[in-house]
């Protein structure tokens, strides 16, 4: 007996019934013809570049604007009012929108999440709707 028990072995194609190979077999399947360089938005992740640019937070400047923009609006709230702070931070979001809408993909790190209109069309009803609440809240 040249098996062992509990091993399986495949059939070669020929020795098949109907001689093929059944259409979801990898080493039959067609490769998928090459249209170019992948765009930024499907490119497949590679959790090591992921790592690394985590690790070089602390040097992009996108995070310092936008960590800067919500300090300001905490401590315009803090100082002169609630709702001159929202305002402030509508402002932080309706510009972080137009700054993803006019850089090149993939655009600055903290602003970043998914594909740019999606992330433009988030901010922008982020910042709307931080400054109908900011003009609905009582004085």
């Amino acid at each position: 007996m040249t098996g062992t028990a509990g091993t399986h072995h495949a059939t070669p194609a020929h020795a098949r019934p109907g001689g093929h190979t059944p259409p979801d077999d990898p080493a039959t399947a067609d490769p998928v013809p090459s249209t170019g360089p992948i765009p930024v938005e499907q490119a497949p992740l590679d959790p090591r570049a992921i790592a690394r640019a985590s690790l070089d937070a602390a040097r992009n400047a996108s995070l310092w604007w936008t960590s800067a923009g919500i300090v300001v609006a905490v401590v315009v709230a803090l100082t002169v009012g609630t709702r001159q702070g929202a305002f402030v931070l509508a402002g932080v979001a309706l510009v972080g929108a137009l700054v993803r809408a006019v850089l090149p993909s993939p655009g600055p790190v903290a602003l970043s999440f998914r594909s740019k209109p999606i992330d433009v069309v988030v901010l922008v009803v982020l910042g709307l709707g931080i400054a109908v609440l900011a003009q609905v809240l009582p004085a």
